[in-house]
């Protein structure tokens, strides 16, 4: 087994990090010979599952294992995203996967080159996971959402939601329509009625080839446009998944009404050819 690279894009790698750190502590790392893939799944709130082209993180790309050439690990978040902060000024950046020598400890070694010649190495303990231990790890189903479209800016709804959380709401109800509106409102605190509105936003197409039945039968084209499709989320663990407004390019909320709430968060430009984009899925409370 052995993984080892050059990282190419030291901040879009911090960045990602940052953003998984606020969701979890522990992430299953899922690298083959296409893409790289970080998935987390706590116990309680959001699910996330980011894949991201080789080449959106890394060069100089070597990976070979008895499992086709994947390699499963098990990361602790908080140390590497410590770990890659170091190197933000590096004028390189190594990543290896190999074992402690005092322990033989599988780790994640990063090894540095700073701007005067110097090597620095940080060790990220790491836990190999076998393929079976991993072969049950799926993306949750969702029915076809009700409405998809384009939040706005991640910093204006994450302030407007902790000012929410400063008056003691349990939870927060979002809904969007296929008119370009989004909406917030405070949900479980009666003595205070708060809504925050945006208009003017935008319903992304729907590409044919991933819409099963055509685009036609979608349930967002067969519902009125102004009809809002309303799920209900925890109030501070949506905050928590705004924090990904550092990196993202630009985001598509997909609801399914009194199910569930997809993000999917876009880390690279349209046009760039390294895509990469995390998958976030909140569940709905029973409004």
């Amino acid at each position: 087994m052995r993984f080892k690279t050059s990282i190419r894009n030291v901040s879009t790698f911090i960045k990602l990090t940052s953003s998984l750190v606020s969701i979890g502590k522990i992430a299953w790392l899922r690298l083959d010979e296409d893409e790289i893939r970080f998935t987390l799944m706590p116990d309680q709130g959001a699910q996330v599952f980011a894949n991201l082209s080789i080449h959106a993180l890394f060069d100089s790309y070597i990976i070979t294992s008895a499992n086709s050439n994947i390699i499963n690990l098990e990361v602790p978040l908080s140390p590497l995203h410590r770990a890659l902060r170091s190197c933000v000024s590096a004028s390189d950046a190594t990543l290896r996967l190999t074992k402690r020598s005092s322990d033989n400890t599988p780790i994640l070694c990063l090894t540095i080159t700073t701007t005067s010649n110097t090597l620095v190495t940080q060790e990220i303990p790491v836990r190999v996971l076998s393929p079976a231990s991993v072969a049950n790890i799926r993306e949750p189903t969702c029915p076809e959402p009700d409405v998809h479209i384009i939040l706005p800016s991640l910093h204006s709804l994450r302030s407007v939601v902790e000012r929410f959380n400063k008056l003691d709401a349990p939870k927060i109800a979002i809904a969007a329509n296929m008119n370009g509106e989004f909406k917030m409102r405070l949900d479980g605190n009666d003595a205070v009625k708060v809504e925050s509105v945006w208009t003017g936003l935008m319903n992304p197409l729907l590409d044919p080839a991933h819409v099963p039945g055509g685009v036609e039968n979608h349930p967002s084209a067969i519902r009125e446009k102004s009809a809002f499709a309303w799920v209900r989320v925890d109030g501070k663990e949506w905050a928590r998944v705004l924090k990904v407004g550092g990196i993202s390019r630009r985001v598509v909320a997909c609801f399914c009404e009194d199910h569930a709430l997809v993000l999917y968060v876009y880390l690279t430009d349209d046009e760039d050819e390294s895509s990469a984009v995390s998958t976030y899925y909140l569940s709905s409370f029973v409004l």
